[in-house]
Protein backbone atom coordinates (compact mmCIF):
# COMPACT_ATOMS: atom_id res chain seq x y z
CA UNK A 1 0.00 0.00 0.00
CA UNK A 2 2.86 2.40 1.30
CA UNK A 3 4.50 1.83 -2.35
CA UNK A 4 1.22 2.29 -4.33
CA UNK A 5 0.74 6.12 -2.28
CA UNK A 6 4.43 6.54 -2.73
CA UNK A 7 4.04 6.28 -6.43
CA UNK A 8 1.09 7.84 -6.34
CA UNK A 9 2.62 11.26 -5.16
CA UNK A 10 5.60 11.00 -7.57
CA UNK A 11 3.69 10.93 -10.56
CA UNK A 12 1.39 13.68 -9.05
CA UNK A 13 3.93 15.81 -8.05
CA UNK A 14 5.50 15.12 -12.00
CA UNK A 15 2.13 16.17 -12.90
CA UNK A 16 1.75 18.97 -11.12
CA UNK A 17 5.20 20.69 -10.03
CA UNK A 18 5.11 23.14 -12.43
CA UNK A 19 1.37 24.12 -11.81
CA UNK A 20 2.57 24.71 -8.05
CA UNK A 21 5.50 26.67 -8.68
CA UNK A 22 2.85 28.84 -10.75
CA UNK A 23 0.27 29.11 -7.84
CA UNK A 24 3.66 29.41 -4.96
CA UNK A 25 5.26 32.43 -7.50
CA UNK A 26 2.17 34.44 -8.62
CA UNK A 27 0.65 34.46 -4.65
CA UNK A 28 4.13 35.69 -3.45
CA UNK A 29 3.59 38.76 -5.47
CA UNK A 30 -0.19 38.70 -5.05
CA UNK A 31 0.70 39.86 -1.56
CA UNK A 32 2.05 43.13 -2.41
CA UNK A 33 -0.14 43.35 -5.99
CA UNK A 34 -2.48 46.63 -5.75
CA UNK A 35 -6.50 46.37 -5.48
CA UNK A 36 -8.13 45.23 -8.36
CA UNK A 37 -11.04 48.22 -8.52
CA UNK A 38 -11.33 51.61 -7.48
CA UNK A 39 -12.06 52.30 -3.87
CA UNK A 40 -14.93 54.70 -2.66
CA UNK A 41 -12.45 56.81 -0.74
CA UNK A 42 -9.74 56.99 -3.64
CA UNK A 43 -12.93 57.80 -6.20
CA UNK A 44 -13.89 60.49 -4.25
CA UNK A 45 -10.89 62.09 -3.64
CA UNK A 46 -10.34 62.73 -7.27
CA UNK A 47 -13.95 63.49 -8.21
CA UNK A 48 -14.36 67.67 -9.09
CA UNK A 49 -16.53 69.64 -6.80
CA UNK A 50 -20.05 69.53 -7.15
CA UNK A 51 -22.23 72.92 -6.72
CA UNK A 52 -25.56 72.02 -7.54
CA UNK A 53 -27.86 74.19 -9.29
CA UNK A 54 -31.59 74.54 -8.14
CA UNK A 55 -32.84 74.15 -12.11
CA UNK A 56 -30.48 71.11 -12.43
CA UNK A 57 -33.10 67.89 -12.96
CA UNK A 58 -33.98 65.86 -9.89
CA UNK A 59 -32.98 61.95 -10.46
CA UNK A 60 -36.59 61.23 -10.70
CA UNK A 61 -37.05 63.74 -13.28
CA UNK A 62 -34.15 62.67 -15.53
CA UNK A 63 -34.84 58.95 -14.96
CA UNK A 64 -38.74 59.84 -16.88
CA UNK A 65 -36.95 61.53 -19.42
CA UNK A 66 -34.00 59.17 -20.25
CA UNK A 67 -35.60 56.52 -19.67
CA UNK A 68 -38.96 56.79 -20.43
CA UNK A 69 -40.01 53.33 -20.99
CA UNK A 70 -38.58 52.23 -17.93
CA UNK A 71 -41.05 49.76 -15.91
CA UNK A 72 -39.84 51.26 -12.24
CA UNK A 73 -37.33 54.21 -10.98
CA UNK A 74 -33.89 53.05 -10.20
CA UNK A 75 -32.55 51.12 -7.65
CA UNK A 76 -29.72 53.80 -7.34
CA UNK A 77 -28.74 57.12 -8.71
CA UNK A 78 -25.50 59.29 -7.84
CA UNK A 79 -25.33 62.70 -9.11
CA UNK A 80 -21.68 64.35 -9.72
CA UNK A 81 -19.82 65.93 -12.36
CA UNK A 82 -17.81 64.28 -15.21
CA UNK A 83 -15.90 66.56 -17.78
CA UNK A 84 -17.68 69.65 -16.51
CA UNK A 85 -21.31 68.12 -17.37
CA UNK A 86 -23.78 67.05 -14.32
CA UNK A 87 -25.18 63.54 -14.48
CA UNK A 88 -27.07 61.05 -12.73
CA UNK A 89 -25.36 57.80 -13.33
CA UNK A 90 -28.46 55.08 -12.21
CA UNK A 91 -28.90 51.87 -11.53
CA UNK A 92 -31.95 49.75 -12.36
CA UNK A 93 -33.18 46.40 -10.45
CA UNK A 94 -31.37 44.07 -12.99
CA UNK A 95 -27.91 46.22 -12.48
CA UNK A 96 -27.55 48.03 -15.92
CA UNK A 97 -25.90 51.35 -15.25
CA UNK A 98 -27.53 54.77 -17.00
CA UNK A 99 -25.22 58.03 -17.63
CA UNK A 100 -28.39 60.66 -17.79
CA UNK A 101 -27.91 64.33 -17.79
CA UNK A 102 -28.83 66.58 -15.11
CA UNK A 103 -29.79 69.38 -17.10
CA UNK A 104 -31.98 67.57 -19.83
CA UNK A 105 -32.23 64.02 -19.09
CA UNK A 106 -30.15 62.57 -22.54
CA UNK A 107 -28.86 59.37 -21.89
CA UNK A 108 -25.54 58.99 -23.71
CA UNK A 109 -21.96 57.18 -23.41
CA UNK A 110 -18.95 59.59 -23.03
CA UNK A 111 -16.92 60.30 -26.29
CA UNK A 112 -13.25 59.70 -26.38
CA UNK A 113 -12.36 63.75 -25.79
CA UNK A 114 -14.93 63.82 -22.78
CA UNK A 115 -12.83 60.36 -21.57
CA UNK A 116 -9.82 62.78 -21.88
CA UNK A 117 -11.37 65.31 -20.08
CA UNK A 118 -12.37 62.84 -17.21
CA UNK A 119 -8.61 62.05 -17.26
CA UNK A 120 -7.67 65.27 -16.10
CA UNK A 121 -10.08 65.77 -13.32
CA UNK A 122 -8.78 62.62 -12.15
CA UNK A 123 -5.16 63.52 -12.31
CA UNK A 124 -5.29 68.05 -12.46
CA UNK A 125 -2.11 69.34 -14.72
CA UNK A 126 -1.35 65.83 -16.68
CA UNK A 127 -1.87 65.27 -20.03
CA UNK A 128 -4.01 62.34 -21.01
CA UNK A 129 -3.63 60.47 -23.80
CA UNK A 130 -6.07 57.55 -25.90
CA UNK A 131 -3.47 55.20 -27.36
CA UNK A 132 -6.36 52.32 -28.59
CA UNK A 133 -9.76 52.27 -29.53
CA UNK A 134 -12.77 51.45 -27.10
CA UNK A 135 -12.91 47.80 -26.18
CA UNK A 136 -14.82 45.75 -24.41
CA UNK A 137 -12.72 43.27 -22.46
CA UNK A 138 -9.25 42.52 -22.01
CA UNK A 139 -7.49 40.48 -19.24
CA UNK A 140 -7.31 43.06 -16.62
CA UNK A 141 -11.12 43.72 -17.53
CA UNK A 142 -12.45 40.03 -17.67
CA UNK A 143 -14.05 39.37 -14.86
CA UNK A 144 -17.84 39.63 -14.35
CA UNK A 145 -17.82 42.51 -11.84
CA UNK A 146 -17.31 45.02 -14.93
CA UNK A 147 -20.20 44.17 -16.97
CA UNK A 148 -22.36 47.02 -16.74
CA UNK A 149 -19.55 49.05 -17.67
CA UNK A 150 -18.40 47.79 -20.67
CA UNK A 151 -16.91 49.04 -22.96
CA UNK A 152 -13.97 51.25 -22.05
CA UNK A 153 -11.52 53.98 -22.74
CA UNK A 154 -7.85 52.99 -21.76
CA UNK A 155 -6.26 56.31 -21.08
CA UNK A 156 -2.55 57.09 -20.61
CA UNK A 157 -1.30 59.79 -18.11
CA UNK A 158 1.61 61.21 -18.54
CA UNK A 159 3.79 60.92 -15.45
CA UNK A 160 6.68 59.31 -14.16
CA UNK A 161 5.29 55.75 -12.57
CA UNK A 162 2.89 55.95 -16.16
CA UNK A 163 -0.47 55.45 -14.59
CA UNK A 164 -3.15 53.86 -17.32
CA UNK A 165 -6.57 54.79 -16.36
CA UNK A 166 -9.57 52.38 -17.48
CA UNK A 167 -12.95 55.06 -18.34
CA UNK A 168 -16.26 53.27 -18.75
CA UNK A 169 -17.72 54.21 -21.97
CA UNK A 170 -21.38 53.26 -20.92
CA UNK A 171 -21.01 55.51 -17.40
CA UNK A 172 -18.24 57.79 -17.37
CA UNK A 173 -16.17 56.59 -14.37
CA UNK A 174 -12.91 55.74 -13.73
CA UNK A 175 -13.13 51.49 -13.21
CA UNK A 176 -9.01 51.05 -12.81
CA UNK A 177 -5.86 53.21 -12.11
CA UNK A 178 -2.81 51.66 -11.95
CA UNK A 179 1.17 52.11 -12.33
CA UNK A 180 3.67 50.29 -14.56
CA UNK A 181 4.88 48.83 -11.29
CA UNK A 182 0.56 47.65 -10.58
CA UNK A 183 0.50 46.27 -14.16
CA UNK A 184 3.52 44.03 -13.89
CA UNK A 185 2.28 42.83 -10.11
CA UNK A 186 -0.90 41.95 -11.91
CA UNK A 187 0.68 40.25 -14.92
CA UNK A 188 2.91 38.11 -12.53
CA UNK A 189 0.66 37.70 -9.61
CA UNK A 190 -3.38 37.53 -10.59
CA UNK A 191 -2.97 37.14 -14.38
CA UNK A 192 -1.25 33.98 -13.46
CA UNK A 193 -2.65 32.58 -10.36
CA UNK A 194 -5.88 32.62 -11.38
CA UNK A 195 -4.89 30.80 -14.96
CA UNK A 196 -5.79 33.50 -17.16
CA UNK A 197 -3.67 32.51 -20.09
CA UNK A 198 -6.11 29.45 -20.59
CA UNK A 199 -8.54 32.42 -21.69
CA UNK A 200 -6.43 33.34 -24.23
CA UNK A 201 -6.32 29.84 -25.64
CA UNK A 202 -10.28 29.31 -25.89
CA UNK A 203 -10.23 27.96 -22.33
CA UNK A 204 -11.86 30.56 -21.18
CA UNK A 205 -14.88 28.10 -20.11
CA UNK A 206 -13.20 25.14 -18.48
CA UNK A 207 -10.90 27.25 -16.55
CA UNK A 208 -12.77 27.19 -13.54
CA UNK A 209 -12.94 23.44 -13.62
CA UNK A 210 -9.40 23.46 -14.25
CA UNK A 211 -8.26 26.04 -11.20
CA UNK A 212 -10.76 23.34 -8.92
CA UNK A 213 -9.82 20.10 -9.98
CA UNK A 214 -6.13 20.77 -10.56
CA UNK A 215 -6.25 21.93 -6.29
CA UNK A 216 -7.62 19.00 -5.29
CA UNK A 217 -5.32 16.92 -7.05
CA UNK A 218 -2.52 19.26 -5.41
CA UNK A 219 -3.94 18.77 -1.96
CA UNK A 220 -4.00 14.97 -2.45
CA UNK A 221 -0.18 15.14 -3.63
CA UNK A 222 0.61 17.16 -0.58
CA UNK A 223 -1.51 15.30 1.70
CA UNK A 224 0.42 11.62 0.45
CA UNK A 225 3.86 13.96 0.38
CA UNK A 226 2.95 14.57 4.01
CA UNK A 227 2.46 11.25 5.06
CA UNK A 228 5.40 9.57 3.18
CA UNK A 229 7.87 12.56 4.92
CA UNK A 230 6.47 11.72 8.39
CA UNK A 231 7.23 8.04 7.65
CA UNK A 232 10.59 8.57 6.12
CA UNK A 233 12.14 10.76 8.62
CA UNK A 234 13.75 9.33 12.23
CA UNK A 235 14.30 12.04 14.36
CA UNK A 236 15.62 9.24 16.76
CA UNK A 237 12.94 10.70 19.07
CA UNK A 238 11.70 8.44 22.27
CA UNK A 239 14.61 5.50 21.50
CA UNK A 240 13.55 5.21 17.93
CA UNK A 241 16.60 4.19 15.38
CA UNK A 242 18.44 6.58 13.17
CA UNK A 243 19.33 5.67 9.58
CA UNK A 244 22.57 3.75 9.34
CA UNK A 245 24.68 6.76 8.70
CA UNK A 246 22.96 8.36 11.70
CA UNK A 247 20.91 10.68 9.80
CA UNK A 248 17.24 11.27 10.12
CA UNK A 249 16.80 11.76 6.30
CA UNK A 250 17.42 8.68 4.73
CA UNK A 251 18.28 10.59 1.33
CA UNK A 252 21.37 11.00 -0.12
CA UNK A 253 20.81 13.04 -3.16
CA UNK A 254 20.83 16.78 -2.06
CA UNK A 255 17.52 17.41 -3.90
CA UNK A 256 16.03 14.98 -2.15
CA UNK A 257 17.12 15.36 0.76
CA UNK A 258 15.88 19.08 0.46
CA UNK A 259 12.48 17.94 -0.53
CA UNK A 260 12.32 16.09 2.34
CA UNK A 261 12.93 18.91 4.92
CA UNK A 262 11.34 21.53 2.57
CA UNK A 263 8.19 19.12 2.51
CA UNK A 264 7.85 18.65 6.61
CA UNK A 265 8.62 22.32 7.36
CA UNK A 266 6.13 23.88 4.56
CA UNK A 267 3.83 20.51 3.85
CA UNK A 268 1.16 22.04 6.06
CA UNK A 269 0.96 25.46 4.59
CA UNK A 270 1.39 23.79 1.54
CA UNK A 271 -2.15 21.85 2.77
CA UNK A 272 -3.73 25.19 4.11
CA UNK A 273 -3.07 26.71 0.35
CA UNK A 274 -4.27 23.96 -1.66
CA UNK A 275 -7.10 23.20 0.10
CA UNK A 276 -8.60 26.72 0.35
CA UNK A 277 -7.63 26.60 -2.85
CA UNK A 278 -9.82 23.80 -3.69
CA UNK A 279 -13.17 25.64 -1.55
CA UNK A 280 -12.66 29.11 -3.02
CA UNK A 281 -14.78 27.79 -5.91
CA UNK A 282 -17.18 26.71 -3.98
CA UNK A 283 -17.20 22.78 -5.37
CA UNK A 284 -20.48 21.00 -5.53
CA UNK A 285 -22.04 24.43 -4.61
CA UNK A 286 -20.89 23.95 -0.58
CA UNK A 287 -21.71 26.98 0.43
CA UNK A 288 -24.21 29.17 -0.03
CA UNK A 289 -22.21 31.91 -1.98
CA UNK A 290 -19.57 34.46 -1.51
CA UNK A 291 -19.47 37.35 1.44
CA UNK A 292 -21.95 40.41 0.20
CA UNK A 293 -21.51 43.64 0.35
CA UNK A 294 -24.31 46.95 0.84
CA UNK A 295 -22.91 47.96 -2.41
CA UNK A 296 -21.95 45.11 -5.14
CA UNK A 297 -20.89 45.67 -8.50
CA UNK A 298 -22.34 42.63 -9.51
CA UNK A 299 -25.72 41.95 -11.52
CA UNK A 300 -28.65 41.58 -9.12
CA UNK A 301 -32.12 41.88 -8.24
CA UNK A 302 -32.58 45.29 -6.33
CA UNK A 303 -35.42 47.34 -4.86
CA UNK A 304 -37.07 50.16 -6.84
CA UNK A 305 -36.20 53.58 -5.30
CA UNK A 306 -39.44 55.49 -4.14
CA UNK A 307 -40.78 58.21 -6.86
CA UNK A 308 -41.60 60.15 -4.75
CA UNK A 309 -38.58 60.41 -3.26
CA UNK A 310 -36.46 60.81 -6.43
CA UNK A 311 -38.51 63.84 -6.83
CA UNK A 312 -36.74 65.80 -4.00
CA UNK A 313 -36.21 69.07 -5.24
CA UNK A 314 -32.62 70.56 -6.30
CA UNK A 315 -33.69 73.50 -4.73
CA UNK A 316 -33.50 72.67 -1.46
CA UNK A 317 -30.59 70.70 -1.89
CA UNK A 318 -29.14 73.66 -2.93
CA UNK A 319 -30.36 75.22 0.34
CA UNK A 320 -28.95 72.67 2.32
CA UNK A 321 -25.71 72.73 0.72
CA UNK A 322 -24.97 76.22 0.94
CA UNK A 323 -20.98 77.28 1.07
CA UNK A 324 -20.09 73.13 1.69
CA UNK A 325 -17.48 71.65 -0.78
CA UNK A 326 -19.44 68.53 -1.68
CA UNK A 327 -18.68 66.18 -4.58
CA UNK A 328 -21.65 63.90 -5.18
CA UNK A 329 -25.18 63.67 -4.04
CA UNK A 330 -26.21 59.53 -3.57
CA UNK A 331 -29.69 58.44 -3.40
CA UNK A 332 -29.60 54.75 -2.15
CA UNK A 333 -31.25 51.88 0.33
CA UNK A 334 -31.54 51.65 3.85
CA UNK A 335 -33.70 49.06 4.73
CA UNK A 336 -37.16 50.26 4.26
CA UNK A 337 -36.01 53.51 3.97
CA UNK A 338 -34.52 55.68 1.35
CA UNK A 339 -32.14 58.38 1.45
CA UNK A 340 -30.04 60.89 -0.11
CA UNK A 341 -26.72 61.99 1.00
CA UNK A 342 -23.98 64.28 -0.16
CA UNK A 343 -20.41 63.18 0.00
CA UNK A 344 -17.01 65.27 0.38
CA UNK A 345 -13.43 64.38 -0.93
CA UNK A 346 -12.96 63.06 2.18
CA UNK A 347 -15.79 60.79 2.36
CA UNK A 348 -17.54 62.10 4.79
CA UNK A 349 -21.03 62.36 4.33
CA UNK A 350 -24.43 64.39 5.29
CA UNK A 351 -27.46 63.64 5.03
CA UNK A 352 -29.78 65.83 2.89
CA UNK A 353 -33.41 63.85 3.25
CA UNK A 354 -34.68 60.82 4.70
CA UNK A 355 -37.65 58.95 2.65
CA UNK A 356 -39.96 56.84 5.67
CA UNK A 357 -37.91 57.63 8.65
CA UNK A 358 -36.61 61.72 10.26
CA UNK A 359 -33.44 62.04 11.60
CA UNK A 360 -33.53 64.79 15.03
CA UNK A 361 -32.12 67.86 14.30
CA UNK A 362 -28.61 67.13 14.91
CA UNK A 363 -28.81 64.12 15.04
CA UNK A 364 -25.94 61.70 13.60
CA UNK A 365 -26.58 58.08 13.95
CA UNK A 366 -30.00 56.79 13.66
CA UNK A 367 -31.81 55.38 16.77
CA UNK A 368 -30.93 51.69 17.67
CA UNK A 369 -34.58 50.98 17.65
CA UNK A 370 -34.56 52.30 13.59
CA UNK A 371 -31.75 50.46 12.96
CA UNK A 372 -33.09 47.12 13.85
CA UNK A 373 -36.22 47.62 12.54
CA UNK A 374 -34.27 48.57 9.41
CA UNK A 375 -32.37 44.85 9.53
CA UNK A 376 -35.82 43.03 10.15
CA UNK A 377 -37.10 44.50 7.11
CA UNK A 378 -34.26 43.45 5.25
CA UNK A 379 -34.32 40.09 6.14
CA UNK A 380 -38.53 39.08 6.50
CA UNK A 381 -38.86 40.62 9.66
CA UNK A 382 -37.32 37.79 11.02
CA UNK A 383 -36.71 38.15 15.26
CA UNK A 384 -33.65 39.45 16.09
CA UNK A 385 -30.99 37.02 18.52
CA UNK A 386 -28.50 39.57 19.42
CA UNK A 387 -27.85 43.18 18.74
CA UNK A 388 -24.45 45.02 19.24
CA UNK A 389 -22.32 48.30 18.74
CA UNK A 390 -19.26 47.42 17.63
CA UNK A 391 -15.90 49.74 17.76
CA UNK A 392 -13.66 47.39 16.79
CA UNK A 393 -13.51 45.05 13.60
CA UNK A 394 -14.17 41.46 14.65
CA UNK A 395 -13.71 37.88 12.54
CA UNK A 396 -15.76 39.26 10.01
CA UNK A 397 -16.14 42.68 9.53
CA UNK A 398 -12.43 43.72 8.80
CA UNK A 399 -10.85 45.83 5.99
CA UNK A 400 -8.30 43.29 4.10
CA UNK A 401 -4.96 44.25 2.60
CA UNK A 402 -6.08 46.09 -0.45
CA UNK A 403 -8.81 47.60 1.35
CA UNK A 404 -8.64 51.53 3.29
CA UNK A 405 -10.61 51.67 6.58
CA UNK A 406 -13.27 53.71 4.57
CA UNK A 407 -14.30 50.23 3.03
CA UNK A 408 -15.06 49.19 7.06
CA UNK A 409 -16.28 52.30 8.72
CA UNK A 410 -16.87 52.17 12.22
CA UNK A 411 -18.43 52.23 15.08
CA UNK A 412 -20.85 49.49 13.29
CA UNK A 413 -24.03 47.99 14.54
CA UNK A 414 -24.21 44.03 14.23
CA UNK A 415 -27.13 42.25 14.35
CA UNK A 416 -27.77 38.59 14.62
CA UNK A 417 -31.24 37.23 13.85
CA UNK A 418 -33.02 34.82 14.39
CA UNK A 419 -33.83 33.21 11.14
CA UNK A 420 -33.45 29.58 9.20
CA UNK A 421 -29.71 30.78 7.49
CA UNK A 422 -28.53 32.72 10.93
CA UNK A 423 -27.87 36.11 8.83
CA UNK A 424 -25.76 38.32 10.79
CA UNK A 425 -25.78 42.28 9.72
CA UNK A 426 -23.46 44.92 9.94
CA UNK A 427 -25.49 48.34 9.43
CA UNK A 428 -23.51 51.69 9.38
CA UNK A 429 -25.58 53.56 12.42
CA UNK A 430 -24.78 57.18 10.52
CA UNK A 431 -25.96 56.11 7.20
CA UNK A 432 -28.09 53.05 7.70
CA UNK A 433 -26.71 51.03 5.14
CA UNK A 434 -26.17 47.84 5.13
CA UNK A 435 -22.24 47.22 4.84
CA UNK A 436 -22.29 43.49 4.76
CA UNK A 437 -24.26 40.38 5.68
CA UNK A 438 -23.52 36.65 6.42
CA UNK A 439 -25.35 33.58 6.62
CA UNK A 440 -23.73 30.50 8.39
CA UNK A 441 -22.89 29.18 5.49
CA UNK A 442 -20.75 32.19 4.24
CA UNK A 443 -19.05 32.59 7.87
CA UNK A 444 -18.03 29.06 7.69
CA UNK A 445 -16.60 29.67 4.45
CA UNK A 446 -14.78 32.72 5.80
CA UNK A 447 -12.65 30.30 7.97
CA UNK A 448 -11.93 27.76 5.51
CA UNK A 449 -10.96 29.88 2.60
CA UNK A 450 -9.73 33.62 4.33
CA UNK A 451 -8.63 31.79 7.31
CA UNK A 452 -6.73 29.29 5.31
CA UNK A 453 -5.09 31.05 2.07
CA UNK A 454 -4.83 34.94 3.15
CA UNK A 455 -4.16 34.15 6.94
CA UNK A 456 -6.67 37.14 8.08
CA UNK A 457 -7.04 35.86 11.36
CA UNK A 458 -7.36 38.69 14.17
CA UNK A 459 -3.90 37.63 15.64
CA UNK A 460 -2.37 37.70 12.62
CA UNK A 461 -3.73 41.08 10.69
CA UNK A 462 -1.24 43.31 12.36
CA UNK A 463 1.79 44.76 9.78
CA UNK A 464 4.26 43.95 9.58
CA UNK A 465 4.04 40.50 11.56
CA UNK A 466 1.49 39.41 8.92
CA UNK A 467 4.08 40.17 5.92
CA UNK A 468 6.70 38.77 7.41
CA UNK A 469 4.93 35.18 7.74
CA UNK A 470 3.16 35.71 4.27
CA UNK A 471 6.74 35.99 3.14
CA UNK A 472 8.61 33.68 4.74
CA UNK A 473 5.57 30.95 4.52
CA UNK A 474 5.48 31.61 0.17
CA UNK A 475 9.16 31.23 0.00
CA UNK A 476 9.00 27.92 1.85
CA UNK A 477 6.21 26.85 -0.29
CA UNK A 478 7.88 28.09 -3.52
CA UNK A 479 10.94 26.49 -2.66
CA UNK A 480 9.55 23.14 -1.90
CA UNK A 481 7.65 23.54 -5.54
CA UNK A 482 10.69 24.34 -6.98
CA UNK A 483 12.49 21.24 -5.70
CA UNK A 484 9.30 18.84 -6.65
CA UNK A 485 10.03 20.53 -10.30
CA UNK A 486 14.08 19.66 -10.06
CA UNK A 487 12.83 16.14 -9.19
CA UNK A 488 10.40 15.54 -11.57
CA UNK A 489 12.65 16.48 -14.53
CA UNK A 490 15.68 14.17 -12.57
CA UNK A 491 13.13 11.24 -13.11
CA UNK A 492 11.62 11.97 -16.39
CA UNK A 493 15.30 12.69 -17.33
CA UNK A 494 16.07 9.20 -16.48
CA UNK A 495 12.88 7.93 -18.23
CA UNK A 496 13.87 9.63 -21.11
CA UNK A 497 16.98 7.66 -21.13
CA UNK A 498 16.19 4.37 -20.16
CA UNK A 499 13.35 4.50 -22.84
CA UNK A 500 16.17 5.57 -25.69
CA UNK A 501 18.64 2.59 -24.53
CA UNK A 502 15.53 -0.21 -24.69
CA UNK A 503 15.24 1.53 -28.60
CA UNK A 504 18.90 1.74 -29.21
CA UNK A 505 19.51 -2.84 -27.92
CA UNK A 506 15.88 -3.26 -29.89
CA UNK A 507 17.34 -1.91 -33.28
CA UNK A 508 20.81 -3.26 -32.28
CA UNK A 509 19.25 -6.56 -32.52
CA UNK A 510 17.09 -6.53 -35.32
CA UNK A 511 20.48 -5.24 -37.35
CA UNK A 512 22.30 -8.20 -36.16
CA UNK A 513 22.39 -10.73 -39.28
CA UNK A 514 21.48 -13.98 -38.76
CA UNK A 515 23.82 -17.11 -39.11
CA UNK A 516 23.16 -20.09 -41.08
CA UNK A 517 22.70 -23.21 -39.65
CA UNK A 518 24.83 -26.21 -40.90
CA UNK A 519 23.87 -29.73 -41.44
CA UNK A 520 25.71 -30.94 -38.33
CA UNK A 521 24.64 -28.40 -36.17
CA UNK A 522 21.53 -29.51 -36.93
CA UNK A 523 22.26 -32.89 -35.09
Amino acid sequence: MKRLLFLGHRWLGILLCLLLVLWSFSGLLMIYAGPSSISESTRLAHAPALTPAANWLSAGAAWRLGMPSADSPPSSARLLVQAGEPVWLMQDGSGQRYRLSARDGQRHDISAAQAIAIAREWAPGSQPQIRQAPFARDAGTAMMNYDPYRPFYRVNLDDAAQHELTISQRTGEVIKASSRLDRLLFWGGSYLHFLRPLDAIGLADARKSIQTWGALASLLAVLSGLYLGLCRWRPGWLGQRRYPNGSSNPYRALWQRWHLWLGLCGGLLALSWTLSGFLSNNPWQLFSGHQGQGRSHHHATAAALPATALDFPMAQVVAQLAGQHMVELNWYHAGPLAMLQARDAQLRSRIITTHGFELAAGQREFPAAALLASAQAMTGHAAIRQAERLLAADDYYYPDRHQDSSRRPLPVWRIQLADQPASWLYLNPQTGEKLLQLDRSQRTFRWLFSGLHNWDQAIMRPRPWWDGWMLTSSLAVLALSISALVLAGKRLRLKAGAARRRRAATAGQSATPAVPVSASDSH
